[in-house]
């Protein structure tokens, strides 16, 4: 498994910090460039041309400071719409399917994007092609490639995973709290399963639900597969490992997002607190949760609400490496004013300056920009333990195989997880779940087959 994905970052950047904020701009003209085969790096904030007004769709507040950073270098105007992510795709859908040009730049996670790409809503950004190749994290460039081959969406960070622990109970426990001897207790299922064991003597639990498992389902196969559903042995273990923690009571009944569980980062919290208000809960019995697995963007939201745990955490690789999420920018194809937009989206993901300036002002993001986030590698991170916390994602990237990833994954993984509650609670058979899981899954997308070796054909 850790050949293909030895697979979030939270890091609150010291004022003393050496980021050059403040270094000399190059002025680019980034009309011009947009029309040239192979445009030179944009490594300045200024720009010497003004450019048409654009307006942006987008999913987070992010890109406003990123708008108004723009027009104050640039004067160039940026209107920047902020859409709920629940009505964000059905939006864009039903706009540029009638080729609107109300929009200049929209967004899409990794996993909107296939479809956006599809039915051709993305202009070609193939001018962009070798500066975001070369000096861009290789899994974001892969994400922003269509079928075939074509770059249509550039993304100005990215969102590696980990596995979050707290340092403190690690000491306690494992008698160490390095990450590369803790990553050890989380490098296959069979070893979470022992590691859960053991912090549950000690009165811990491994993680606030089981459903952070979900982030090493593609561990070693593609979901699909020449048309084949995949369930192979490795995901036959996560499904047995997520029953076990779930079963014999080795994670805290707090499920992600749930009041509990951003509770239990900075402190105890009562077993069975699932979906209750924490003064509702009437078992008296409290644990520590010791670890979470998330995406980059779950550390900060681990750092922010640590309280006093803050500094008490680390970061260590897990099952896989993985990622989750991540901001891309694309032009919309019916787009009146399409190298104002490609001036403001290489301002955003390939201007040095406005890498170096992100990770200040995002306390944290992790940049897609691999020059940046070399510069940064040694920075020792406060809330993480003091630990190089760049330098760990850096690697963590390198192992990524996007290679795994399929239009597919959202629905097998819902399926997939759907499967593994109903053996959790008692309501199926495991067989009778995977059955089930099959189902669901063919029923949305006819075109997939049942393998032969399939486990329920044993």
């Amino acid at each position: 498994m850790k050949k293909l994905l030895k697979n979030i970052l939270s890091i609150t950047l010291a004022a003393s910090m050496t980021l050059s904020l403040a270094a000399c701009s190059q002025e680019t003209d980034g009309g011009n460039n947009a029309g040239n085969a192979d445009p030179a790096p944009n490594n300045g904030g200024g720009n010497s041309g003004k450019a048409d007004k654009i307006v942006l769709w987008t999913l987070s507040n992010d890109l406003k400071q990123f708008a108004e950073r723009y027009t104050n270098e640039t004067g160039n105007e940026v209107e920047v719409v902020v859409f709920d992510s629940a009505d964000f795709k059905t939006k864009i859908n039903q706009t540029l399917g009638t080729k609107s040009t109300d929009v200049d730049v929209f967004v899409g996670e990794p996993q909107m994007l296939p479809d956006f790409f599809e039915a051709g809503f993305s202009a070609d950004l193939s001018v962009f092609d070798s500066q975001v190749k070369s000096r861009l994290v290789d899994y974001t460039y892969q994400a922003g490639l269509d079928s075939d081959g074509v770059l249509r969406a550039i993304s100005y960070q990215a969102c590696p995973g980990s596995v979050i622990y707290r340092r403190d109970i690690a000491e306690k426990v494992f008698g160490t709290d390095d990450p590369e001897e803790i990553g050890k207790l989380f490098a296959s299922f069979d070893e979470i399963e022992n590691t859960a064991a053991k912090l549950q003597a000690e009165g811990y639990t491994i993680f606030g639900d089981t459903g952070a498992l979900r982030w090493f389902s593609n561990s070693s196969s593609p979901w699909v597969k020449n048309n084949e559903i995949i369930v192979d042995q490795d995901r036959l273990d996560y499904f047995d490992c997520a029953v076990e923690l779930y079963q014999k009571e080795y994670v805290a009944f707090a499920p992600e997002w749930s009041a509990a569980w951003y509770a239990s980062m900075a402190g105890p919290l009562p077993m069975h607190a699932e979906w209750s208000a924490l003064d509702e809960v009437s078992d008296n019995s409290q644990t520590e949760v010791f670890s979470y697995v998330m995406p980059s963007w779950g550390a900060l939201i681990v750092r922010d609400n640590a309280g006093d745990n803050t500094g008490k955490y680390g970061v260590c690789s897990g099952v896989c490496s993985f990622f989750g999420g991540g901001t891309f920018l694309t032009v919309n194809e019916f787009s009146k004013h399409k190298d104002a937009a490609m001036q403001f989206i290489e301002y955003c993901t390939l201007n040095d300056d406005t890498a170096r300036w992100w990770l200040t002002a995002s306390k944290g993001d992790v940049v897609s920009n691999k020059a940046v986030l070399e510069e940064n590698k040694d920075f020792k991170n406060e809330s993480f333990g003091n630990q190089n916390t760049y330098g760990f994602f850096l690697e963590e990237m390198d192992n990524i195989d996007y290679g795994l990833i399929t239009a597919y994954d959202d629905a097998c993984k819902d399926a997939f997880g759907a499967a593994i509650i109903s053996v959790q609670k008692g309501e199926k058979t495991k067989e009778e779940a995977l059955k089930e899981f099959y189902t669901v899954v063919i029923t949305q997308y006819p075109e997939l087959k049942i393998p032969e070796n399939a486990p329920i054909n044993n």
